[in-house]
């Protein structure tokens, strides 16, 4: 199975005292399938930090996967899953923010690290006789 693993973590930053945000010693880890019947493009973002400096930074990783159920034709992998690991800094509830996109974001929402599985939803509809497409994901 094709599992793309991102290590959001942090090294030397010290958060602000003032506001209280997680950083987990080990990474929590958790999939984001694809069950649209198109690619779909995202991002995962952790909270922003000021770090030693007073620099503000925050992590970033990208993903994209194919259409549910597509398998790499040579090795036979799932490309429609990919695998995430985070240890912060978190919003609250261990919580990152969690995009799809096109060119522009289309969605987003915060997601639990500890949810296991994020899955990607869409459905096409008619409306004035425009085909749309709605694609979301299931977040808490």
């Amino acid at each position: 199975m094709r599992i793309l693993t991102l290590l959001l973590s942090l090294l030397t930053i010290s958060p602000i005292p003032s506001k209280a945000q997680e950083i987990t010693t080990q990474p929590i880890c958790f999939t984001i399938r694809n069950n649209a019947n198109h690619r779909v493009y995202g991002e995962i973002a952790t909270d922003k930090i000021t770090d030693q400096s007073g620099q503000t930074i925050h992590h970033t990783g990208s993903f994209r996967l194919e259409a549910a159920g597509t398998l790499h034709p040579e090795k036979n992998y799932p490309m429609d899953m990919a695998e995430f690991c985070s240890s912060g800094p978190f919003y609250p509830n261990r919580q990152l923010e969690f995009t799809i996109r096109t060119l522009i974001p289309i969605f987003s929402c915060k997601i639990s690290a500890e949810l296991g599985e994020i899955v990607i939803q869409s459905k096409k509809y008619e409306k004035d006789g425009i085909e749309i497409t709605k694609t979301w994901a299931n977040c808490l």
